[in-house]
């Protein structure tokens, strides 16, 4: 499962990188005056980078899974941030169109990349406790 993330993050590092020669080719000097579009489909962006880093750097992470319990915390938090990730391209491909209140699917890319992260830190304090009770 590690190497998905990490095949993943570089796919969308590469999606990144796609994503900023569209928004170049796109907004030209003619599409300038649409200030709010041209922050969502900006922020949009930066979240796919976030979140392919994020992805990058799972695949380094190890998180223990000595119990049941801590092997589906690692897996949920590669699976959640795996769907972050697609979420964050749909974001990207329909929520620019000027009205920030219909964001809905950034903010879910944002709340499962926090939740990921909760995932890891769950894994770390599950694991101290183990550890503090056998000394």
């Amino acid at each position: 499962m590690k190497k998905v993330n990490l095949y993943f993050g570089i796919f969308l590092f590469l999606v990144f990188v796609a994503t900023g020669y569209y928004m170049e080719e796109y907004f030209k000097p003619e599409n300038l005056d649409k200030h709010v579009m041209r922050m969502q489909i900006r922020a949009s962006h930066i979240y796919i980078l976030f979140i392919s880093l994020l992805n990058i750097l799972a695949f380094k992470i190890n998180l223990s899974v000595k119990k049941p319990v801590l092997k589906y915390v690692d897996i949920l938090f590669r699976i959640v941030l795996i769907a972050a990730g697609i979420l964050s391209v749909f974001a990207f491909s329909i929520e620019h169109t000027g009205d920030l209140s219909k964001r809905s699917w950034t903010l879910l890319t944002v709340v499962l990349s926090l939740i990921a992260i909760g995932l890891m830190l769950l894994n770390v304090i599950l694991n101290q406790k183990r550890e503090k009770k056998s000394i």
